[in-house]
């Protein structure tokens, strides 16, 4: 307001001038034509009057400077010889006006020619005068301006001041509503007690709040499948530490450290599945652009890593597709995860001397991803419900978590993958397979 302020004082300033200027350039053009009138009336072209000096000489603060020239006679009459016009005024014409620095003056100019009547002789009128009393009179009304606008900004600050005070206050009961909010709710805030004009922001505000309760209710699901799956672990690890201690013999003890062995590995597994769950259920990365993943360099190189363990078990192990050039958009480090947990289910359930095979292939719009075994498989009205968290299917003749489906089944949703199960080859095992949209700008085979 005060930058305000002062732009509008030189705004002021300047066209007080302006028209200061143009009143007493028309008043240097009315005394001009004055003398014309009678310097004809006398008709007297050779020398001044007496009153017609006096119109040159009024008394004003700011005396006039005029010179009258003949063209034939030279200078007629002058308090101060000022230039002649150039170029010279043309008789009959208005009189012209111009601004000239004359010694240390600035001076503001009025010219009028008279042709004489008696002779062709050609008189030449110039008055002058400083611009102190132009500046004094924007001066003066600057001076009578700036106080008004001056109150109309004070005014307005007061408005201002007023109106943001009283939108303020209606910003009061949502105030109290959220300061009256227990501490875990994070419900959408009530529309109707918000003004219209900050409604796109609370309803920013309410998005956020619905992904904090998704977080908050991510926790709290990793917190019950965590004390769900840790708690027959950690039970057991009791047991046998109590079986250990009431019989300390030798056969005793290792027996029991081989089941707290196989207890502890089993709850890292447990552990590692519900981390990589809440890891692919969480939301805070699904702005991140996707990355080019090669799909089948990521299979075969995990097969590569897992033929040791499949050795171990007496079981055959094998990879069929390409050995790179299968691309698709997405998150490597999820990608994986989706293919450990197909490969480790199909290693554990086929049995020793089974049969695994991860495949890869492209087709026109996908490119898809199947682990196929010959165990025993899964019962066909099972499989709508692989893939829930904790489901294990009643024929499953080993322990398991009922997570690792449920992870891929997550992993496939967050890569718009579609989940298909089916029966392996010869009708035996069982055949999982995930379809993902082929990356725009690879090419794919043609049909």
């Amino acid at each position: 307001m005060v930058l305000a302020w002062l732009i509008s004082g030189v705004l002021v300033y300047v066209l007080a001038l302006h028209y200061a200027n143009i009143s007493y350039d028309r008043a240097l053009t009315d005394l001009l034509q004055a003398v014309e009138r009678m310097i004809r009336s006398d008709a007297r072209y050779q020398e001044l009057s007496p009153q017609t000096r006096i119109l040159f000489e009024i008394d004003s603060e700011d005396p006039n400077y005029y010179t009258v020239r003949s063209m034939r006679h030279g200078t007629l009459a002058a308090n101060l010889e000022l230039p002649l016009p150039d170029p010279l005024p043309t008789p009959g014409a208005k009189p012209r006006i111009e601004s000239l620095a004359f010694g240390d003056r600035n001076l503001r100019i009025a010219s009028l020619a008279i042709a004489s009547e008696e002779s062709d002789d050609v008189i030449v009128m110039s008055v002058a005068q400083t611009l102190r009393e132009r500046h004094a009179l924007a001066r003066e009304i600057l001076i009578g301006v700036l106080p008004i606008v001056l109150g109309l900004i004070l005014l307005v600050l007061v408005l201002v001041w007023f109106g943001v005070r009283r939108g303020l206050h209606l910003l009061d009961p949502l105030t109290r509503h959220l300061a009256g909010r227990r501490t875990r709710d994070l419900s959408p805030l009530d529309q109707s007690i918000v003004p219209v004009e900050i409604r796109p922001l609370t309803r920013t505000v309410d998005l956020l709040l619905a992904r904090l309760r998704g977080l908050l209710d991510l926790q709290d699901r990793f917190i019950a499948d965590a004390a769900h799956q840790l708690r027959t672990p950690l039970a057991g690890l009791r047991l046998q530490a109590e079986r250990a201690l009431a019989d300390p013999r030798p056969d005793s003890v290792r027996e029991a450290l081989v089941h707290v062995e196989r207890l502890s590995a089993g709850a890292g597994r447990a552990a590692g599945q519900l981390l990589a769950l809440a890891r692919t259920q969480s939301n805070v990365d699904d702005d991140a652009p996707p990355e080019p993943v090669d799909l089948a360099r990521l299979a075969r190189d995990h097969v590569a890593e897992c033929v040791p363990r499949a050795l171990a078990a007496n079981i055959d192990l094998g990879y069929a597709g390409p050995n790179s050039d299968a691309m698709i958009a997405g998150d490597t480090v999820m990608l994986r995860e989706a293919l450990v947990n197909l490969v480790d289910n199909a290693l554990t359930y086929v049995g020793a001397g089974g049969n695994v095979t991860v495949e890869v292939a492209r087709e026109l719009r996908t490119i898809s991803m199947t682990v196929e075994d010959d165990g025993p498989g899964v019962g066909e009205e099972w499989w709508p419900r692989l893939g829930e968290r904790f489901f294990r299917a009643p024929s499953a003749a080993r322990e398991g978590s009922g997570l690792g489906l449920a992870i891929v089944r997550r992993i496939a949703e967050r890569h718009h993958a579609a989940l298909a199960f089916a029966r392996g080859e010869n009708d035996r095992g069982l055949r999982v397979t995930l379809r993902f949209p082929v990356l725009i700008g690879t090419s794919t085979p043609s049909r």
